[in-house]
């Protein structure tokens, strides 16, 4: 294993990241520290870079040099924000900045970062079909793919910094308007929306989509702060822009969930979204907490996405969570195969739809996760481990079951008003659900208690008011059955049937 550090030079921030790569396999971000920087700082009169701007953002990374250095690190990746060419001394201020700290760093070309923003969605979302929309600081990219091919893309020459800076003295009665007719206009010639069908789903990428995430979620009261694949509606945020037109942007603003430097930036980035919004008429969209820097780490670590992208994202995430967090050796693969088995055998009873598949699947790989922290308090540690990990794939509906279900393999632990809490995300159907799953979960650690690996495959025989599940093992597992029929009595109550273990 090793590790790769990646800066990252915006306008109003300069961020580095921390992450472990297992060449050939995976990686993990395990830190960010993001610093509030002003690159343009008295910029346009001169269209300079002003040397005290230089020394500030040298002086950080002379910081960040120090902490990678004391990280091991060897690898480091570099990006500027292609803003930077607009300054007429840029070649002058890449040089000074590796003359003082030797990072070099990249700005990438339009084809390499739509690119990039294309396999961080690909490879984290289970959407055949979507249009992406990544609003970067001098840009927008508009990315059309279906089933893992990229169609179409096309450059919007406004992003959130260079549209404000050209509405810089507009009143904010006026700004917004002005921002998004702009827009609007250019996207006049836009001629391939109509390759844009209905099954077609919307991504944003980038902050922008990450600040309208976090201000919808707080004004929604929402039941989780999950920033990945946070869904919402289009009128949802036409309700949060117009909360945001009237703001003097101006003045030192102060939004909950939004830091100071990104607050200049909300009106532009909104009109950007608000215009491409009415052009390819959605009614809702998704947002990514990855951007093309994600896209880079996964070309790093695992360079066969480039060709083909991963076709189990939710497994392979698991994985990864398994692989770096959970102590070795541990049986959270076996506890997974147990589960699907026992979900098969069992399908005539609970009846539950494929889509329950994944939540089992996330409560069954993450049931030793708990191990982490403290073992005495398992079921409401994993609780919160699984609605706070970075699980690719699933839906926040998802999420929540599969937290639940973790939870009440101690029934006793179902609580009623702290369901309630998540009725947005759940219904009362999933209550019982969530309960046969749970209980599903608990046999199968049961029948790994040992963690041996002993049982192979079971075979579930239903008889009259019975079910008879026989192990099948090359071992004695006599420990394994008397474990798992402790749960005789849940099961009953899940099932209505009585449970016996050969």
């Amino acid at each position: 294993m090793e590790k790769v550090a990646v800066l990252e030079l915006n306008v109003n921030t300069l961020n580095l990241w921390f992450a472990f790569v297992q060449p050939n396999k995976s990686f993990n971000i395990y830190n960010k520290v993001t610093m509030p920087i002003d690159l343009f700082k008295d910029f346009n009169k001169d269209e300079i870079i002003k040397p005290v701007v230089s020394k500030e953002i040298i002086s950080i990374l002379s910081v960040y040099k120090k902490m990678i250095d004391a990280e091991g690190i060897t690898e480091v990746m570099a990006f500027a924000t292609p803003l930077v060419y607009d300054a007429k001394n840029h070649i002058g201020f890449i040089e000074e900045i590796f003359s003082a700290t030797s990072f070099r760093f990249e700005i990438l070309s339009d084809e390499d970062r739509c690119y990039n923003t294309y396999l961080s969605v690909i490879n984290t979302f289970n959407k055949p079909k979507a249009l992406i929309i990544n609003v970067a600081d001098n840009c927008t990219d508009l990315i059309l793919y279906n089933r893992r091919n990229i169609l179409n893309t096309y450059k919007i020459p406004f992003g959130k910094v260079n549209l404000a800076m050209q509405f810089a003295n507009c009143s904010a009665e006026e700004k917004c308007s002005e921002m998004k007719k702009v827009v609007s206009d250019f996207l006049k010639d836009l001629t391939w929306t109509s390759e844009i069908e209905d099954e077609y789903e919307v991504i944003g990428t980038n902050e922008t989509f990450l600040n309208l995430g976090r201000i919808s979620r707080r004004a929604k009261r929402y039941a989780i702060d999950v920033e990945h694949n946070y869904e919402l509606s289009v009128e949802d945020f036409n309700k949060v822009y117009d909360v945001i037109k009237p703001i003097d942007t101006t003045k030192n603003s102060k939004i909950k969930g939004v830091s100071v430097s990104e607050t200049p930036y909300l009106q532009s980035g909104f009109s950007i979204i608000s215009a491409v919004l009415d052009v390819i008429n959605k009614e809702k969209l998704a947002i990514s907490k990855y951007n093309y820097i994600n896209g880079k780490l996964f070309q790093y670590a695992l360079p066969i996405t480039t060709e083909k992208p991963i076709s189990d994202n939710l497994g392979y995430s698991l994985q990864i969570l398994n692989e770096y967090y959970d102590r070795k050796p541990n049986n959270a693969e076996q506890v997974y195969n147990l589960s699907m088995i026992l979900f098969k055998q069992l399908k005539v009873l609970h009846k539950l739809s494929r889509s329950y598949v994944r939540v089992l699947r996330i409560a069954s790989y993450m049931s030793a996760c708990e191990e982490r922290v403290n073992i005495d308090s398992y079921n409401k540690i994993s609780f919160n481990m699984i609605l706070n990990s970075d699980i690719y794939g699933v839906s926040h509906t998802e999420l929540v079951l599969a937290a639940f279900v973790s939870m009440l393999r101690n029934i006793d632990n179902f609580n009623l008003s702290e369901w309630v809490r998540y009725k947005d995300l759940v219904s009362e159907e999933d209550v019982e659900n969530i309960k046969k799953l749970a209980v599903i979960l608990n046999i199968a650690e049961s029948l790994d208690i040992t963690k041996f690996g002993n049982i192979i495959d079971i075979s579930c025989d239903i008889l009259g008011d019975s079910v008879i599940m026989k192990t099948i093992s090359e071992n004695d597992v006599a420990m394994e059955i008397k474990h798992a029929m402790q749960n005789r009595t849940d099961f009953k109550k899940a099932f209505n049937k009585n449970l016996e273990i050969l």
